[in-house]
């Protein structure tokens, strides 16, 4: 089956809409993610609009080009059957809808690394003015060594002002993972992905969605309206920064959310690392008054004990003698603070009494005495007061004289903790520094300290894995350069024919050996080369013998003869590069013949380096006479696949320059010959 120039391979996926292949572009041999629609019938107007939704799909995700994202290559319609496609990144991995159904380990802090790295592609995104809208776990791919990227940007708005094609009021992304302000149709922005993300990220740690419910209303109702259930509550071991970082993304007003994604993302490598996030200061909890029902302030206020005698002076609440009148006028305050405070209790004010509690408890206190005091005389009374103070007095002196032995700090137990943390931060940075050798010797060590771990036992399996691939690479690696030296040797003994599949194989285990490359053009050309010479000296023995064999009748009337043509020189071209890209090829044909097969771009030796531009200028020797020069220039990064053609008469003995241009912003390919 083909899709315009694609080779479907197999089924990736089905659904409502379309289908997913994996494809293979026959062209360059890359495989691809075909994303494929139904045409829309005359009459089908939800088809109609998702296949304008898909179209946009492509045009917003085009347009980003970043680590974390699915790269989009290409879009087109097949003529035959009028099936619309687009042609993505093929990503082998699951997605983290799968992971969390499987039940697949997935410890805390790689869920953080996770989410951080979305964090920072969405961030990306809405600097380019995208809003995705639909974040959620199934459009997050894991793809090994928890890396992820984030994909389907089929609902996404571009914030410029494209139409969002919801007229007819229908939900545009997932119920589940929706912000407040999406279920209430109001104006969204970047703040609305945060919120969703923060969802992911409360599932990912969890297990559980924080706004459940069996109906659509029932949802709906709970994003806008109630708290999330806390997570430490479900899971202990979750740490505490990272339920503090979620609340801020769940915020159901966008502006006591993170205002931009990479905050977010700072923030949660923050925890990983181990550091204490800067905490705001609720100034509510340090004022001391009470919140009536109708939002007046009343003060704090110390309640005294009531009058045993209306003539006698008694002991204050605060330990000093009182008169009566004074005691009256603190004993009415005391009872309007009374009638206040059960009223505050019941309001979203009862926060800041509980931070006060002798502003609600003493009037508790007061209506106890009250009832001591109605039953017993005050004689008595003094006596029990006696009583109960002499003993706290006796302990208040004995702790002032250092009679009460201060319990010891188990210095080795926290010694242990302190160590453990380190080696866990110590870890963490060597593996965010590519360092997997010192990161595992970190863990390992680590391991030594707490052998139950699960966290630990977990990331010392996925270094495991990380380190056989390693070693799988360096054997690829060294098996490349153990084939490229074979085909050395054959082309050292003018054994081009079988030198160029060596050279191939090399490529293709190792595509930054720049050498197998040079020498795979080389040899091409030394083969061409080759055949020219042998035709030349078999049309030369062909001449030789027609002219031995009617050299009395080639003489002319004159008394001149025929002359054998002379040689024809061939021409050299010079093939240059100016473009500044970090990844993607070159081809370059004359009359159908490889001349120029070279990578863009080189990755600097190292572990985890960036891949940097190079500087192709390429000399080739090329026939001469009328020729045709076709161009290509491949970067998948960029969605770049560009090919150029152009007829040129080369002079034998000439040297002329090719001159290849490309403008990644506009993605235009120009060529100059001259």
């Amino acid at each position: 089956m083909k899709l315009a120039r694609y080779e479907v391979v197999r089924e990736l996926g089905k659904g409502a809409m379309g289908i997913v292949y994996l494809a293979k572009d026959p062209l360059i041999g890359r495989l691809v993610a075909l994303k494929t629609i139904r045409p829309a019938t005359g009459d089908d107007d939800e088809a109609k609009e998702f296949q304008e939704r898909f179209v946009r799909e492509a045009q917003a995700a085009g347009i980003l080009s970043h680590s974390a994202i699915v790269t989009v290559h290409d879009i087109g319609q097949d003529p035959e059957s009028g099936v619309s496609f687009i042609a993505m990144e093929y990503i082998e991995g699951s997605n983290l809808k799968e992971v969390l159904q499987q039940g697949t380990p997935f410890d805390h802090f790689q869920v953080a690394e996770v989410v951080s790295q979305v964090a920072d592609a969405i961030d990306y995104a809405h600097s380019k003015g995208i809003i995705h809208r639909d974040v959620k776990p199934a459009n997050i791919i894991l793809c090994g060594e928890a890396r992820a990227k984030i994909t389907d940007f089929g609902i996404a708005k571009i914030a410029s002002g494209v139409s969002n094609l919801t007229t007819t009021g229908q939900f545009l992304g997932t119920p589940n993972y929706m912000a407040p302000e999406q279920i209430k149709g109001t104006k969204i922005d970047g703040r609305t992905d945060i919120f969703s993300l923060g969802i992911v990220f409360y599932e990912a740690l969890s297990r559980r969605k924080p706004f459940g419910g069996d109906s659509l209303t029932t949802i709906s109702y709970k994003i806008v309206h109630e708290p999330f259930p806390p997570l430490r509550d479900i899971d202990p071991s979750i740490p505490e920064g990272f339920e503090e970082i979620i609340g801020r993304c769940l915020a159901k007003d966008p502006a006591d959310r993170y205002q931009r994604a990479r905050e977010l993302a700072n923030d949660i490598r923050a925890i990983v690392r181990g550091e204490a996030l800067e905490r705001q200061v609720d100034s509510s909890a340090f004022e001391e008054t009470v919140m009536s029902h109708d939002g007046e302030k009343i003060p704090t206020m110390e309640i005294p004990f009531p009058e045993a005698d209306s003539e006698a002076t008694a002991i204050g609440s605060e330990g000093r003698l009182e008169s009566s009148a004074t005691r009256a006028r603190r004993a009415a305050a005391g009872a309007t603070a009374a009638t206040a405070a059960p009223v505050a209790a019941a309001t979203p004010a009862a926060r800041t009494a509980r931070r006060a509690p002798s502003a609600i408890a003493r009037p508790a206190a007061a209506q106890l005495r009250q009832l001591i005091t109605s039953k017993i005389s005050a004689p008595v009374f003094f006596g029990i007061i006696a009583i109960i103070l002499i003993p706290l007095t006796i302990g208040v002196i004995a702790i002032k004289q250092g009679e009460v032995p201060v319990p010891e700090v188990d210095e080795q137990r926290a010694a242990v903790v302190a160590r453990q943390r380190l080696l866990r931060q110590q870890g963490t940075a060597h593996l965010r520094r590519g360092n997997v050798e010192a990161a595992y010797a970190s863990f390992q060590e680590l391991h030594k300290i707490a052998p139950k771990s699960p966290m630990v036992i977990n990331v010392l399996g996925k270094l495991d894995e990380i380190r056989i691939q390693d070693m799988t690479q360096q054997q690829r690696l060294g098996q490349a350069k153990t084939i490229f030296d074979e085909g050395r040797l054959l082309y050292d003994e003018r054994n081009y024919e079988d030198a160029i599949p060596l050279f191939e194989e090399a490529f293709h285990l190792d595509p930054n050996l720049n050498e197998a490359v040079n020498y795979l053009k080389m040899s091409r050309e030394q083969l061409a080369v080759q055949a020219r010479s042998t035709e030349r000296a078999e049309t030369r023995a062909e001449l030789a013998r027609v002219t031995e064999q009617g050299s009395q009748s080639s003489a002319q009337p004159n008394g001149q003869t025929t002359s054998q043509p002379a040689r024809q020189q061939p021409a050299t071209l010079v093939t240059s590069f100016k473009g500044t890209v970090n990844d993607g090829y070159i081809l370059v044909k004359v009359n159908g013949e490889t001349i120029v097969y070279e990578n863009l771009s080189e990755e600097p030796k190292g572990f985890l380096r960036r891949r940097v531009p190079r500087d192709i200028a390429k000399r080739s020797e090329v026939p001469s006479g009328r020729v045709e020069i076709e161009v290509w220039v491949v970067v998948q990064r960029l969605g770049i696949q560009e090919q150029r053609k152009l007829q040129e008469t080369l002079q034998p003995g000439s040297v002329r320059s090719l001159i290849v241009t490309l403008d990644p912003g506009s993605k235009r390919l120009t060529l100059t010959l001259s």
